[in-house]
């Protein structure tokens, strides 16, 4: 399929630990007439490019060191700027687990090694084609998450409305409509609607995420668990969901379950070090090992100190350990990325509280709840607050 001129002129960046690899796509890039294209041997490097540098479009090695593909995917999209970047993964395997993950991220396409240049053509031009001329359904469902974004509910359903109008039974539309439901409070109209997505596409795995968030936030660990393992057992990629799931496995009492999917699940990506190094931390703190999951941890930042979730589990190893004001740089750190993330202020408060900053530790718990009015955990962390300290919310 050939690519129209008009999209030739976009600024494409080649992301691949290989020079060779490098060296072979930016020439095949030319050769279909980009005119604009630039490398990046590591992720890092390729988001640097990117915050100095407008790009469209990101070529994009799956299975590279200190930050895989998909994670620089993952922290580019965090900030809503970037949100019309199409990314194309490259992999030398194609397997169930990689392409579910590729897919529940929001990978436009993934390419499989070696291949060819008409491949490569064709990948793109259906990538660009969509980035630029998105069908009416998606641009409702752009212009929905806009609106939800600046919590314009009104625009956001009626955007809603006319995307189910054209897509009545799509997946993606009812999935939407839980996600307002659960931004205007209503828990069991959203928990329908994710239900009702999981009926009609049964890989959709965000709604059973979604599913899975809403009952751990209502304290029901047990539904919570079920939710998560069967997102699990659709994409086993997510180390994030990993790691909800053995946070929640640990707080049922069910130490050892955790332990044995997290050591695992370690064993599958040993030559990642970084997610491997992870894993096996989060695995020692499950023991309540906070020496050795700390020092784990810390060699694993080494290798990705951009992975928000390792710096998260970073954090409370430095908790665990009585270095709270370490925990709470690192947390500050996090924040700067996702400012609205009403998990990580909630840690924030605790840390407070560890350093005997009553007020802070008020402050942060504070915004949690505007945040996640929802959360049992927040909540009742925020009435004991006010109760033991006699703090005016």
């Amino acid at each position: 399929m050939a690519i129209p001129m008009k999209y030739l002129e976009v600024n494409c960046l080649v992301v691949d630990d290989e020079s060779s690899m490098r060296l072979t796509i930016n020439n095949m890039m030319s050769r279909i007439g980009f005119r604009n294209v630039r490398v990046a041997e590591h992720g890092r490097k390729a988001l640097d490019i990117i915050k100095s540098y407008p790009i469209d479009l990101v070529v994009s090695d799956i299975n590279m060191p200190e930050m895989t593909g998909v994670e620089l995917f993952k922290t580019v999209k965090k900030d809503r700027k970037n949100n019309n970047i199409a990314f194309v993964f490259v992999t030398a395997e194609v397997t169930s687990r990689m392409v579910a993950r590729a897919a529940e991220d929001g990978g436009d396409a993934y390419i499989v090694k070696p291949f060819v240049m008409g491949t490569l053509e064709d990948k793109l031009a259906k990538v660009l084609e969509k980035k630029f001329k998105p069908n009416p359904v998606e641009l409702h469902l752009q212009n929905f998450e806009l609106s939800l974004e600046r919590r314009d509910m009104a625009k956001a359903e009626e955007e809603l409305l006319q995307a189910s109008v054209l897509a009545p039974e799509a997946a993606k539309v009812s999935y939407g409509f839980g996600r307002l439901a659960q931004a205007r409070g209503n828990i069991d109209s959203a928990i329908d609607f994710f239900r009702k997505t999981i009926d009609s596409n049964r890989m959709f795995v965000r709604a059973y995420n979604a599913l899975a968030e809403l009952y751990e936030d209502m304290g029901n660990l047990e539904a919570a668990i079920e939710y998560y393992e069967k997102a699990h057992r659709i994409s086993p990629a997510n180390t994030e969901r990993l790691l909800a799931l053995s946070r929640l496995l640990v707080k049922a009492g069910e130490d050892k379950r955790a332990e044995i999917i997290l050591k695992d699940a370690a064993s599958e990506v040993r030559k990642d070090i970084s997610t491997s190094g992870h894993l096996m931390g989060e695995m020692y703190l499950s023991k309540n090992e906070n020496e050795k999951a700390l020092e784990t941890l810390l060699n694993a930042r080494k290798k990705n100190p951009s992975d928000i979730s390792l710096m998260r589990s970073l954090c409370e190893a430095y908790r665990r350990v009585g270095k709270p004001e370490k925990a709470l740089e690192i947390y500050i750190e996090i924040l700067v990325i996702i400012p609205d993330n009403a998990v990580i202020h909630h840690s924030v408060g605790k840390t407070h509280l560890e350093m005997g900053n009553r007020v802070k530790a008020t402050e942060a718990i504070k915004r949690a709840w505007e945040l996640n009015p929802f959360s049992m955990e927040i909540t009742a962390d925020l009435k004991t607050l006010a109760e033991s300290g006699k703090v005016d919310l």
